[in-house]
């Protein structure tokens, strides 16, 4: 791992970079935008506003890379990003607010993509487990480092907007200093809704459901935090809790599914995130070590269930699909989380406060309720038919499905014909 580390450090240090800007813009707009007197369904829609960015970036700019490179990608976005912010701390405005979100999406959708494709360049058969492994531990400890400096600025919310910008501005240094040539890229086939549907009704509303329980969460937690009497510290700490969980719970879990009907991993784990997000809801700033435990808890279970709906899909695969799939289910998970800020800001909204976290609980209990309907539909795989968990980060674009090193892409096939079955000889899709 060190060695392969050690061979991509300007990418991986240029991707710390990424997702600490990222981390604290996510927490830094939240208070602001309670500070500034907006309203919580407005809040919401701005904070949808990156992951519809998201969802539009990784239609466009795959196309972008075949025309003008990774280079010249990689800067433009990272510009309009760092442009992004700034404006965000000059114009305190919903409607600009949310036009820079979608712009900030959309600009980090390129840099994951740009990142993870030459990632996946650098890496051989032997060492793509590695890379994906480092990858996962920086995008999330990247975030969580984020969203600690929120507490470093005071009150001064410029400072941090300007800190956010230069980050995000300095990250392109490493990746113009990377040695050797961009790879060539072509964009991963995606698999059909239908085909998805056939191969993993599980995985598809499943991952639909972790799109709106992670937008909850990154949209509106610091909302929620600040509504409480937290300051920015405490909402820094709050924030940062679900991504430390995460961490140490992300391979422990997965292991525990390579030996277990996996189903019931995503069962036992999304029931105990809806058991960590009930209890929240008896604690506030004075119980605020309790209210940190239950948010390890929470992202413990939350982010997981990702790479486990991810992996019930490729248990019914062939390594040549598992990339066109997982192409289509973080599109499906993109839609998802462009849903989940504002129906948490609604709830907030017309409800309280206090909804907040029994609307996350209720989001993990319909969760739980699809699991138990599919286990009832279909009988389990084999645990030695089951594809090896591969720990997939969130936060990634779906180009990081070819650092799967189950996984089998050839660039260029051209897509299955809409008449032909390929999981015909597979026992396990019915």
């Amino acid at each position: 791992m060190l060695r392969s580390a050690a061979a991509s450090w300007t990418l991986f240090f240029g991707l710390l970079l990424i997702m600490a800007g990222n981390g604290l813009q996510i927490v830094l707009l939240g208070v602001e935008a309670k500070d500034s007197g907006f309203s919580n369904v407005v809040t919401g829609f701005v904070m949808a506003g990156y992951f519809l960015g998201m969802f539009f970036g990784s239609i466009l700019v795959p196309k972008l890379l075949n025309n003008v490179g990774h280079v010249r990608v990689f800067g433009a976005m990272s510009a309009l990003a760092s442009a992004a912010v700034l404006v965000i701390a000059l114009f305190v405005n919903p409607v600009i607010w949310a036009a820079m979100r979608i712009l900030t999406g959309l600009s980090f959708a390129g840099m994951y993509i740009v990142c993870e494709s030459w990632l996946n360049d650098k890496s051989t058969n032997e060492t793509r487990g590695q890379m994906l492994s480092l990858y996962m531990i920086i995008s999330m400890g990247g975030l969580g480092i984020g969203q600690l400096l929120v507490g470093f600025g005071g009150e001064q919310s410029v400072g941090l907007f300007v800190m956010a910008s230069v980050m995000v501005s300095i990250a392109v240094v490493p990746i113009l200093l990377t040695a050797g040539s961009a790879p060539s890229f072509e964009e991963p086939e995606r698999m059909s809704i239908r085909r998805l549907v056939q191969v993993s009704p599980l995985a598809v509303v499943g991952l639909a459901i972790n799109g709106i329980a992670v937008s909850m969460m990154f949209g509106m937690g610091a909302v929620y935090g600040r509504s409480i009497g937290m300051d920015n510290t405490e909402v820094g700490y709050f924030m940062t809790a679900p991504m430390l969980g995460a961490l140490l719970l992300q391979y422990p879990v997965g292991r525990l599914s390579d030996r277990f009907d996996r189903r019931l991993v995503i069962l036992v784990v999304t029931i105990m995130g809806g058991i960590a997000a009930g209890c929240a809801t008896m604690f506030g700033k004075q119980e605020f070590a309790l209210l940190i435990l239950c948010m390890l808890i929470y992202g413990g279970a939350l982010f997981p269930s990702y790479s486990l709906c991810i992996a019930h899909a490729n248990d019914f695969l062939t390594p040549s699909q598992m990339v066109a799939a997982a192409s289509g289910l973080v599109m499906v998970n993109g839609v998802g989380a462009v849903i989940g800020s504002p129906l948490a800001a609604l709830s907030i909204e017309y409800l309280g406060i206090g909804s907040f976290f029994v609307m996350v609980a209720s989001v993990q209990v319909a969760m739980a309720l699809v699991v138990l309907f599919r286990m009832s539909r279909r009988s389990a795989v084999p645990n030695e038919a089951q594809s090896p968990f591969v720990a997939i980060p969130e936060s990634g674009s779906a180009v990081v499905a070819t650092l799967n090193p189950e996984a089998q892409w050839v660039p260029g096939t051209d897509e299955i014909a809409e008449e032909e079955d390929p999981f015909r000889d597979n026992p396990y899709v019915n």
